[in-house]
């Protein structure tokens, strides 16, 4: 409760700052942050298309919106992972010269995630929600669920990985590799039948596990115990990797 307490009332501040890094993004930008969006419906049509036809697609709207939904989810937790490789380096600056505890930095960088995931599932909902209508009514019976267990799934694997890669760099040019062995072997851009006997390739990619958990409930397949448990469980590691970060805070300075 403490460690609640301490982080409580910066939140506010950390989600002003993390809505600021976003719109600096696209500043000079006409469209601006609307781009996150756009970027994720123009993946889902060209992709959709290639992939649809390839494998013999029949319901396409169906199909386009388990692509965008994949891409959604997929995209979130490779971005998190990507950037924290380097997030506590980037943030050398302020942690050698401000008192601040090393998890404000990593929070900061997960809002911005997570801004980044409610801008491109907007325009998802918004464009697929009149071929899907149903899409609207899954996100308010379990969808919200999942996608809060891809988010916290997004902070507790950033505050694992940020202190590791602070003393071991090498894992920033290891991890884009693995990501993409892992996007391209599971059944994100194609049905999981669609690999017949070698179904078995996309249980060997964990993160695979969220994709399914943040996308399943809208295709109408939620997984209210199993969702409420993985939510429980993820809290419970998100408290404990915060408190480690904020006491290890002099030797990860060091290794900066």
């Amino acid at each position: 409760m403490r460690l609640l307490a301490s982080y409580r009332p910066l939140l506010p501040a950390l989600a002003y700052g993390a809505w600021l890094r976003i719109r600096m993004q696209f500043a000079r930008t006409l469209l601006g942050s609307s781009w996150i969006g756009l970027s994720t419906l123009i993946s889902m049509a060209v992709l959709g298309t290639i992939y649809g036809t390839l494998t013999g697609i029949d319901d396409w709207s169906a199909y386009w919106v388990y692509v965008a939904l994949g891409l959604v989810s997929w995209n979130t937790l490779s971005t998190a992972i990507n950037s924290s490789c380097t997030v506590l380096e980037r943030a050398r600056e302020r942690l050698l010269n401000q008192p601040l505890p090393v998890g404000v930095v990593v929070l900061e960088e997960w809002l911005t995630t997570s801004l980044a995931l409610l801008i491109a599932l907007t325009a998802v909902l918004l464009v697929m929600g009149f071929l899907e209508p149903q899409l609207w009514l899954h996100l308010l019976q379990g969808g919200w669920l999942g996608l809060l267990n891809l988010l916290l799934a997004c902070l507790w694997l950033t505050l694992l990985i940020a202190p590791i890669a602070v003393s071991f760099a090498d894992i920033h040019q290891l991890m884009p590799v693995l990501l993409q062995i892992g996007f391209l072997a599971s059944p994100i851009l194609f049905y999981r039948r669609s690999l017949g006997a070698l179904g078995w390739v996309s249980d060997l990619n964990p993160l695979y596990a969220w994709v399914r958990l943040a996308r399943d409930p809208f295709l109408g397949q939620p997984h209210w115990v199993l969702e409420c448990l993985v939510l429980l469980g993820q809290v419970l590691l998100v408290l404990l990797l915060l408190a480690r970060l904020d006491r290890r805070r002099m030797a990860v300075i060091r290794w900066l």
